[in-house]
């Protein structure tokens, strides 16, 4: 993984094909699939001269490497490290970040649920649960009473719980269009505190 941010690093424009990637990738698909998956992508980069034919093989074969493996947890650890290295989407200035980690009002522990990616400071406090793919992890029903219901009624309740300052976002690699459908289902879902971050956010 490591070898792929530093290549996003020296290429930034080929952020949103690499999210696009990891945001479509199935687990369930053969390693034929995937492998042509990730050439076509390469392909349209090195075609909208992005790079060069050479910085076109090196991605090819990090890209095959990070998707060839079969971990479906390196999807959510690669948007996890994405949003880590990106900072808060909505809180300024300094702030300090935290991975894995479970909520405090004081001493007192808010609830034994742990929050993917966490980000505090003197303007407030900002939470993510984090999903390469929100329209594959948040379907229908999202009741309160089921399983993703009672994540998502959690994370509803820290913005009331922890104040005004508090920003309580789902956050995906998901497009502009999966990203305001999100929105719209946790609108009629009753969950009004959740903000929903999609790829465009965290280019």
């Amino acid at each position: 993984m490591k070898e792929l941010f530093c290549f996003m690093k020296r290429y930034p424009e080929v952020k949103p094909f690499v999210f696009a990637l990891v945001n479509t990738y199935r687990p369930t698909d053969s390693d034929r699939v995937t492998a042509e998956r990730v050439f076509h992508a390469v392909r349209e980069c090195y075609e909208l001269g992005i790079f060069s034919f050479a910085a076109a093989g090196e991605l090819l074969s990090i890209l095959k490497s990070f998707f060839l493996r079969r971990t479906d947890s390196r999807r959510g650890n690669f948007l996890e490290a994405v949003l880590s290295r990106r900072g808060p989407v909505r809180l300024k200035g300094r702030v300090r970040r935290l991975n894995q980690c479970r909520l405090y009002r004081g001493r007192v522990k808010i609830s034994d649920k742990e929050v993917d990616v966490a980000f505090s400071g003197p303007e407030g406090l900002e939470i993510h649960e984090c999903k390469a793919n929100m329209v594959r992890q948040w379907r229908d029903p999202l009741y309160k009473k089921t399983k993703k219901g009672r994540k998502l009624k959690f994370l509803n309740d820290v913005v009331e719980e922890c104040g005004q300052r508090t920003f309580a976002f789902c956050t995906g690699l998901d497009g502009d269009f999966a990203t305001e459908y999100i929105k719209e289902l946790f609108k009629a879902y009753g969950y009004k505190n959740l903000l929903v971050a999609g790829r465009e956010d965290l280019i």
